[in-house]
């Protein structure tokens, strides 16, 4: 998990993308847990591209900053996989100033550099955090190889328009201003510039994003029509909330947990722990059948029920819950504003779009159902929204993607091996290799006289 030395890593990126003309679109793979733990890092990373040549870098992906940071190939005890190595770059160039969100545990400086995706998105001098040291426990259980910020300030107008997001918009790279996610394990993925209608089945259910307060931890609010339980009412406290995603959190944050777990008709027949001291609420399950968390959220009109097994509940093994017991992801909510914090439970049960703001147009969030083998009814599937956003002819008249154009792009890591091939000494194969640095090995020179004298 953790790296405390420089260390090198080689990439081999398979991506998928569709164009039309000069605007395209690319379909990445997201890496994401088989099951959420609280044990070990649960958030998802999608592969992004820094320098030139360029760097592969499986970024976690954060949906309510604009932060985008990396971690140095000589960070001290940095997590992850994949590092930035500066001077691999030959378009990077200091900015001679801290980066803003260091601490004494967790800071770097700040670069710019061209960042892209799958070769096919690119664009130059953006900046970005290069983290030297990751000391600080607690990001480095957040944060696994850099953080990929997707939500520009809606606050700061000039911030916004610097995000890479808008930048390639406004260099008219992208078939359209959004981003689509599925955050399940079933068939993970990010595509940037359109939405893959493979993706997703149902209807796309757009809710406004609301305009936050610049006191509030989080900014990419929405309001939500409520919170229901297993009777299918909604709980106390739960409606008409402010909203947030986070994908960086692997709960539900909500009001009033006792009340929901202590009610059948709102958890159903279970048998429940509460530790009000560590905040963890737990159903018991020593047994051959699991229990059921029964979660939906209510948005718009449509009803999405979050998943139970390894997403709401937890494993038994989990050290945070007592003996016999499987911790469950709703907690009390400790943010007075927004009210409720929609973590990956919520989001890797649903499929997520994001239509951010340009051109006169708010940001949008847009839910729908995963493609696929997932648990969904037809008459959850045949749900409408209540209501429709009344710039949606202006702001949600997406362009479908129609051809394919094919990624061609070589990088960094990949460029360190010798393009001829060598044969391995002591393979039965007599299988052929290419090695790395092969071309700075000093020549032997073979005396073949003391070879013929022994």
């Amino acid at each position: 998990m953790f790296r405390l030395a420089r260390t090198s890593f080689f990439t081999v990126l398979l991506v998928t993308a569709r164009a039309a003309e000069n605007q395209t679109w690319v379909s990445l793979p997201m890496n994401v847990p088989q099951n959420l733990s609280d044990l070990v890092f649960d958030g998802p990373t999608v592969p992004t591209l820094f320098g030139t040549p360029p760097q592969v870098i499986n970024s976690t992906l954060d949906l309510n900053t604009a932060k985008l940071a990396v971690y140095s190939s000589s960070c001290v005890l940095c997590a992850g996989n994949t590092s930035f190595d500066v001077s691999m770059s030959s378009t990077v160039k200091p900015l001679n100033y801290s980066w803003p969100d260091s601490t004494l545990a967790y800071s770097g400086n700040v670069y710019s550099d061209t960042f892209g995706f799958g070769g096919l998105l690119q664009v130059a001098d953006i900046p970005f955090g290069l983290i030297e040291t990751g000391g600080d426990r607690d990001l480095a259980y957040l944060l696994y190889n850099g953080r990929l910020g997707l939500f520009p300030d809606p606050l700061n107008v000039t911030a916004a328009s610097r995000h890479f997001l808008l930048q390639m918009y406004q260099s008219g790279q992208l078939l359209n201003p959004v981003v689509g996610m599925r955050f399940d394990p079933v068939n993970p993925k990010i595509t940037i510039g359109a939405l893959d209608p493979n993706d997703y089945q149902g209807y796309i259910n757009w809710v406004p994003l609301t305009t936050p307060n610049a006191t509030w931890k989080f900014q990419n609010t929405f309001m939500i029509d409520g919170l229901k339980g297993y009777n299918g009412s909604f709980l106390p406290e739960s409606e008409n909330l402010l909203a947030v995603l986070d994908s960086l959190w692997t709960g539900i944050s909500m009001p009033n947990v006792d009340t929901y777990v202590k009610n059948k008709g709102f958890a159903g027949n279970v048998h429940y722990s509460l530790d009000h001291k560590a905040g963890v609420a737990s159903y018991v399950c020593n047994s051959t059948v699991q229990p059921y968390v029964s979660l939906t959220a209510t948005i718009n009109g449509v009803d999405y029920p979050m998943d139970s097994l390894n997403n709401l509940l937890r494993p038994l093994a989990s050290n945070i819950a007592p003996a016999g017991c499987c911790p469950i992801a709703p907690v009390n909510r400790t943010a007075t504003l927004p009210n409720l914090n929609l973590g990956l439970p919520f989001l890797r049960s649903i499929y997520l779009a994001y239509r951010f703001p340009t051109d006169g147009c708010p940001g949008f969030y847009g839910f729908a159902f995963p493609s696929g083998h997932v648990n969904r009814t037809a008459a959850q599937l045949s749900q409408t929204p209540t209501s429709t956003p009344t710039n949606s002819a202006q702001c949600l008249a997406l362009t479908p993607p129609t051809s394919t154009p094919t990624p061609s792009f070589m990088t960094a890591q990949q460029m360190l091996f010798s393009i001829k091939e060598y044969t391995v000494y002591g393979s039965p194969q007599n299988m052929s290799v290419p090695l790395l640095g092969v071309e700075n090995f000093p020549g032997i020179v073979w005396n073949s006289s003391l070879s013929n004298s022994n």
